[in-house]
């Protein structure tokens, strides 16, 4: 009784959010859009169009779309904390950690390629400490490591700076990226073991350990594909796991190339993700292939945990993944529509449902 109390009036607003995401044929819609002009129109006669109404037309355009889309996915995070009790919002308060996480990533991705400030912000999403003013703030930094410097949550500013040396000695952020996720995801998955139990703890393991594990896998063949050496790459995974064997792992560490850690790496209960991304990755020869098939397998969990038992965290976790999901997909389709790009390609960045 005490869990379907607690989360009653959360679960109602959250389900009642949920039915508010965009459905598989509104993004293909808007994927298919002719023009510019046309997906705005669509746009205008979905969830987002109340905001839409708000600007003069004239003003509609791809830089006032993309600050429709953060705002949006700010006002939502912010709706489902007020509306939870105050142990969830204790546990929201790790979690924003993760979206944090990778907003700073894009924002490091950005600034390493030199994009001016207005394309820079089409790729972020601000959230939390991290606001629209912030974020553009940090981008107008002289270079990255100015925009460390400046970088407002200690524990993320200091994990990058560990990593900061290594950044110099090869140019890559990969080391800089991985600093971040260690950083978030294992203070949340020592929340999840230290202070949950039941239904509570088994939904966010499914879901934070399906991250874990996935963010591993791209670690793995991220680092192949830099052909770093395995005690390199073994000090970038992170130390929490979930279903991840460990003998998979060390398989997939010692493997000569990325093809051959993949094959290692498709085990229990990634095989069906591993073996279409692995097919894809042979075609394209690029590690997009895998980055996007694991982040639909994430988007796959998400709701379907989302949308099981409701009085559980599950609920609100998924939520919040799934729009953030759905708020990156606009922002990418929206760059893809402005600058002419066919659908085909477009599609192939997208994570949302089959």
């Amino acid at each position: 009784m005490g869990s379907v109390a607690k989360y009653a009036y959360i679960n109602a607003k959250v389900r009642g959010m949920m039915g508010r995401l965009l459905t598989k044929e509104a993004i293909d819609s808007l994927i298919g859009a002719e023009s510019f002009q046309t997906m705005v129109r669509l746009l205008e006669q979905s969830p987002y169009g109340p905001r839409l109404a708000e600007l003069p037309f004239e003003e509609i355009n791809s830089r006032s779309l993309d600050r429709v889309f953060s705002e949006d996915f700010i006002e939502a995070f912010n709706a489902v904390y007020r509306s939870s009790p105050n142990k969830v919002r204790t546990f929201l308060d790790n979690v924003q950690m993760k979206f944090e996480a990778r907003t700073l990533k894009t924002l490091i991705r950005v600034k390493a390629a030199n994009l001016p400030l207005e394309e820079a912000m089409r790729y972020v999403i601000p959230v939390g400490t991290l606001t629209m003013d912030l974020c553009e703030g940090l981008l107008r930094k002289k270079d990255l490591k100015e925009m460390i410097d400046a970088i407002p949550i200690k524990i993320f500013k200091e994990a990058i700076k560990e990593r900061w040396r290594y950044y110099e000695e090869n140019e890559n952020i990969f080391p800089l990226e991985v600093a971040i996720d260690k950083t978030a995801f294992e203070e949340i998955w020592r929340y999840i073991e230290d202070n949950m139990k039941g239904v509570d703890k088994q939904a966010a393991e499914r879901v934070v350990g399906t991250e874990i594990d996935t963010i591993n896998i791209k670690v793995i063949l991220r680092g192949k594909s830099l052909d770093l050496n395995p005690s390199t790459i073994q000090d970038f995974l992170l130390r929490a796991k979930y279903k991840l064997k460990k003998e998979a792992v060390e398989r997939g560490l010692y493997a000569r190339n990325i093809t051959e850690a993949a094959e290692a790496l498709t085990v229990y209960p990634y095989e069906t993700v591993m073996h279409r991304a692995l097919r894809m990755y042979e075609e394209e020869k690029s590690l997009t292939a895998f980055e996007v098939e694991l982040d639909k397998l994430i988007y796959d969990v998400s709701r379907k945990v989302g949308l099981g038992y409701p009085f559980q965290i599950g609920t609100i976790l998924c939520y919040l993944n799934l729009k953030w999901f759905e708020i990156k997909n606009l922002k990418t389709i929206v760059v893809g529509k402005e600058e002419k790009v066919i659908p085909l390609h477009i599609r192939k960045y997208l994570v949302y449902g089959e």
